[in-house]
């Protein structure tokens, strides 16, 4: 079996029945919330992300930000491998 083939003809028949999922190419923008930019096939365009988890904009505030940088430069960055297999990061330290 060509495989190749197969899996191409496949993902043109989503495409063809308007199933293939798409995902948004959006930039947030710190200190803009909730604007953001749409970086769509026609170009750029300035959108309101109204879906957004961070609805608050907590993702953004300059306590939350420093607690983040403050973290990653004493632990570092990354989970290092799944929760069951690296273990769980330690708050103590």
């Amino acid at each position: 079996m060509n495989y190749d083939a197969f899996f191409a003809n496949a993902l043109a028949t989503l495409h063809e029945e308007r199933r293939y999922r798409v995902f948004a190419d959006l930039e947030r923008i710190a200190g803009r919330f909730p604007h953001a930019i749409w970086h769509s096939p026609q170009g750029q365009r300035n959108v309101i992300i109204w879906c957004s988890n961070d609805y608050l904009g907590m993702g953004q505030h300059p306590k939350v930000i420093g607690a983040m940088v403050e973290t990653a430069t004493r632990m570092g960055a990354g989970a290092g491998g799944t929760r069951n297999i690296a273990g769980t990061n330690s708050s103590a330290g």
